[in-house]
């Protein structure tokens, strides 16, 4: 890539900024918990352009907004179910359904244990 005037003063920036936010939604969500992202401490990436980094600066601030838990189910007798998961194209997803919390949405499977001496198959879901 040759060097041109344009490329040498876009490599030569010491940071370059990409801001999404604030967000009330994320700030009353989150409070004292949520980064602060200031020009003082900002997130380091490597993104080679402004506009990549927006995109994640975007994602990012999108993820932060939703309301998402992780939850722990424990499905007894099931080795047949948790070997029959299909992981190889999508990730497998359902329906997580917590009367107690009113819980009802769907969620992905992140993680799947196979206890094979009690037949049991615990799964991790986020969603």
């Amino acid at each position: 890539m040759p060097a041109t005037p344009a490329r040498i003063a876009f490599v030569t920036q010491q940071y370059r900024k990409a801001i999404a936010g604030p967000d009330a939604g994320v700030e009353s969500a989150y409070g004292d918990l949520a980064r602060d992202t200031s020009p003082d401490d900002p997130i380091e990436t490597f993104f080679d352009s402004l506009g990549d980094a927006q995109a994640m600066a975007n994602e990012r601030l999108a993820l932060m907004k939703e309301d998402r838990g992780r939850f722990q189910c424990a499905l007894a007798k099931s080795l047949t179910f948790g070997f029959g998961l299909d992981y190889s194209q999508a990730c497998p997803s359902g329906t997580v359904i917590e009367p107690e919390r009113g819980i009802g949405r769907p969620a992905i499977v992140a993680e799947i244990r196979l206890g094979l001496a009690d037949e049991r198959v615990s799964l991790l879901m986020w969603g």
